[in-house]
This record gives structure tokens, C-alpha cells and sequence, in this order.
């Protein structure tokens, strides 16, 4: 079998990682590159070639739209096949991927196997390559773990950001040193509505869709409250967050994996628990419209 070569593009070096590991688990012979966005995929693909392109969305400097236009007029690249990842589901944004000439999507977040199966049958509908073992197989070698549940030697620990790694907007420090410090005054149930910031819609690997209350949030992460009913996300989880108002309107959307989950309550039957999340997204107008919120609350 001839090895091909793979270009994962996402301006979010945990995303790039954890996609590449996907790609390599059930075809080690493949050669994988990356590029931090869209500009910088196309000119590597200028000087090289490359036979599957997965791609992020929303990128600065250059989309990944913008960068699948590009593909499908420029001759090398017209029949390419192109995995477009994000986390936008909207009917209109995947008929524009559609329209551009996407070849497959997947909306984060999503599970190894979820990821595995999407890239084995694009590469077999365009190759007629079979991976050295299946999307699931892969999963099972790798412990059982999910792809959007394993983390980099470097992530970082929610210990290390209490004792002051974490920037903050808040004068009175962060979600990490609150969630942390066993403030009692933040945990209690009956306090937590009275000093919300905004609601929060989480979705997870495995489909499911938490209602939360924002309690804290800075420019690097933020706290929530979660019902225990609604089910409890794993350590290093993707998750999608979404902040809405009043009005049910979506205020911001952010990538973001789970690195803190916390019962306040000593009891082993206790109904709610605190869950911290720290952003992956590094696009400009995510955080833009995250920055508006944060000054909007604080």
C-alpha cells in the first residue's frame, strides 16, 4: 500500500495532536503534517502534495471554507478529499461546505471511533486503502480512551493554574482558584442562581446535551454548575460550549475540554457538581465575542 500523506489544519495544537494520533493509530505507515491554519496549509500544499486534507472551520488568517475554495480551483487539488471538523452545525454553514466541494464533516466534539470511521471510509472511497485495524480496534489498544479524552504531556493542571498560572479577569481570581479553594459560599446551590453570569449549553463526545449555569469565566476557562441528572463529562473530554442569554440567542461558542470536576456537596448523592472547562479556540472572532461577553458580566 502505498503511504500517503495527510495535512491536519486547526489552529488548536490540542485538536491538531489528538487528530494526528487518530490518523496514525490505524495507519502507521501514513506520513502526517500539520499547519496552524488555512494560510499556512496552502502554501505547504503549494510545495508539496497531499492526498487528505482535515480541516478545522474557523481559523484566523484563512478559513478552512476559504482554504477548500482554493482546493477546488486549483487543479491538483480539485478531486482531493477534504474532512471538514468544527463545531458548527448549522444547516446553512454545512450546505456552504457542501457547495464548496466539502467531501465529508464531522462536528465536534466527537469520539475516536466516531473520527476513525469518517477518515476509513473517505480514504477508502477515494484509495481503496483499508486502515490496519478499525476505528474501534484503535480505541481498544489505546485503553479504551476516547480520542477528545487523552491529553497531552503538557496539559496543564488545574493545581498549577490555582496557585497562579491562570491569567484572570476577576479581581478576586480566577474559576480555577475559586473551584479549588473549597469556597463554600460559591458551592452551595442556593447561592450559585443568585450569582450566575449566564447559562450555558454543554455538548459532549457522547451525545449528550448538559444545561448549566456559568458561575465564573475569564479569558482562559470558566466554572459551571451542573445538574448531576444530566449526566457527568469525563476528565480531558472536548466539549462544545455554548453561552445564550435570556433570550435562548447564542452569545458565544467555544471548543473547550473538561480539566476540574468537583462535587461541592459531601454527600455521595449530591445533585450538583462544579465542572471547569479551559478554551482550546484560538480564532480571532470567538474571542472577540468571548472578550464582549466577559467586560459585558464583569
Amino acid at each position: 500500500m502505498k503511504a500517503l500523506n495527510i495535512l491536519v489544519v486547526d489552529d488548536a495544537n490540542f485538536i491538531r495532536d489528538l487528530v494526528k494520533k487518530a490518523v496514525k493509530a490505524q495507519y502507521p505507515d501514513f506520513k502526517v503534517e500539520e499547519a496552524m491554519d488555512g494560510l499556512k496549509a496552502q502554501s505547504m500544499m503549494k510545495k508539496g502534495t497531499y492526498h487528505v486534507i482535515l480541516c478545522d472551520w474557523e481559523m484566523p488568517n484563512m478559513s478552512g471554507l476559504e482554504l477548500l475554495e482554493w482546493m477546488r480551483t486549483d487543479e491538483r487539488y480539485l478531486k482531493t478529499p477534504f474532512l471538514m471538523i468544527t463545531s458548527r452545525s448549522e444547516k446553512s454553514h454545512i450546505i456552504k461546505a457542501v457547495e464548496a466541494g466539502v467531501s465529508d464533516y464531522i462536528g465536534k466534539p466527537f469520539s475516536n471511533e466516531q473520527l476513525g470511521t469518517k477518515l476509513a471510509r473517505l480514504i477508502f472511497k477515494f484509495y481503496k486503502y483499508s486502515p490496519t485495524q478499525t476505528a474501534r480496534q484503535a480505541q481498544q489498544h489505546d485503553n479504551g480512551s476516547s480520542l477528545l479524552t487523552a491529553a497531552p504531556a503538557a496539559a496543564p493542571k488545574p493545581k498549577a493554574a490555582a496557585s497562579g498560572g491562570t491569567a484572570s479577569l476577576l479581581a478576586g481570581g480566577s474559576p480555577t482558584g475559586q473551584l479549588l479553594a473549597g469556597n463554600a459560599q460559591a458551592a452551595k446551590p442556593k447561592s450559585t442562581s443568585k450569582k450566575s453570569l449566564a447559562l450555558a449549553h454543554v455538548r459532549t463526545t457522547g451525545g449528550q446535551e448538559l444545561r448549566c449555569i456559568v458561575k465564573d469565566i475569564n479569558l482562559n476557562e470558566m466554572l459551571l454548575v451542573v445538574k448531576r441528572e444530566e449526566g457527568v463529562p469525563g476528565l480531558f473530554d472536548q466539549v462544545v460550549v455554548d453561552i445564550v442569554s435570556k433570550a435562548d440567542d447564542i452569545v458565544a461558542r467555544v471548543n473547550c475540554f473538561v480539566v476540574s470536576v468537583i462535587s461541592p456537596d459531601k454527600r455521595i448523592n449530591g445533585e450538583l457538581f462544579n465542572m471547569l472547562v479551559r478554551y482550546e479556540d484560538q480564532d480571532p472572532e470567538k474571542l472577540e465575542a468571548l472578550s464582549r461577553f466577559v467586560a459585558k458580566v464583569r
